[in-house]
């Protein structure tokens, strides 16, 4: 009886098969679960390790410059999670269906896409794409051109640098600390959180059909801002000056000299302008 129960608790405590080969620039990554997480690391390394929560290592192939992951478990039907370790530079394009996407680390182009799951990114520079069916979507210090999409759940972007696109259904959308001249942002039942300066002929569009809109603005801004709302209020932290025929529900005025273009969208939900770090309400 002791000797099993030694055996059960070694088997227990030994470690996920591990695979590690070596890559080549130019090379990219695919894998694509059915059922179990995805996690990815980056080193400095021109090699791939593979751990696997099933009871035998990844299986490796190649297809000119891709590079698929499988295993004996996956296919079987068995629930496997993969832990996986890439050169910060290798291009990544990841999926599943319940599957929990998380990476970190990455210098490169990323695309995540689950159906229930969250997708986590900290990284990525180039093209990044990330969506999740019924999962939050996060992503931090992406740099390029980045799209990212909910349907019932939140976005958030954190330290952004580059065009996003965003669009949700059911969910928030939370853009913190982002530096960007191009921004385009649609949820239908949630509110929009910006953080981040409005450039010079920069382009910034919020639109959401329930929710409120608060928008961070910074002294000496340069823009032309359009107002729409249905049965929503308007509130500014600074004096905003409208022109005759300007006092409804769809207005627009200018800050500065109007370079950039900020337009606010909402049917039925409060349009906010706030200074950078102020948490007041003021109505206009």
């Amino acid at each position: 009886m002791l000797l099993a129960s030694l055996t059960m608790l070694s088997l227990a405590l030994a470690p996920a098969p591990d695979t590690t080969f070596t890559v080549q620039r130019g090379e990219r990554l695919e894998l694509s679960v059915q059922n179990g997480d995805i996690t990815v690391r980056a080193w400095n390394r021109n090699a791939i390790r593979v751990e696997t929560s099933g009871d035998e290592a990844a299986i490796v192939r190649r297809r000119g410059s891709v590079i698929g992951l499988d295993s004996e478990s996956r296919r079987r039907g068995d629930d496997v999670d993969f832990v996986i370790t890439v050169p910060a530079w290798m291009d990544l394009t990841l999926s599943g269906v319940n599957t929990g996407i998380k990476v970190t680390g990455s210098e490169a182009a990323i695309s995540a896409e689950t159906v229930e799951g969250d997708v986590e990114v900290d990284g990525g520079n180039g093209v990044i794409s990330l969506q999740s069916v019924d999962g939050e979507v996060t992503l931090a210090h992406g740099r390029g051109n980045m799209t990212l999409g909910s349907v019932n759940s939140d976005v958030t972007v954190d330290g952004a640098v580059g065009r996003l696109a965003i669009e949700a259904v059911n969910g928030e959308v939370r853009l913190r600390n982002i530096d960007s001249d191009d921004v385009d942002v649609n949820t239908v039942n949630g509110d929009i959180g910006y953080d981040g300066p409005i450039r010079p002929r920069g382009r910034y569009h919020f639109v959401t059909h329930n929710g409120d809109i608060t928008v961070s603005v910074q002294e000496g801004v340069d823009a032309v801002v359009s107002v729409s709302t249905f049965s929503g209020d308007f509130e500014s932290d600074f004096p905003v000056v409208l022109g005759r025929g300007n006092q409804g529900k769809r207005f627009s005025f200018t800050l500065g000299t109007g370079s950039a273009h900020l337009d606010l969208e909402s049917f039925q939900g409060t349009i906010r302008l706030t200074r950078p770090g102020s948490t007041s309400r003021s109505r206009r």
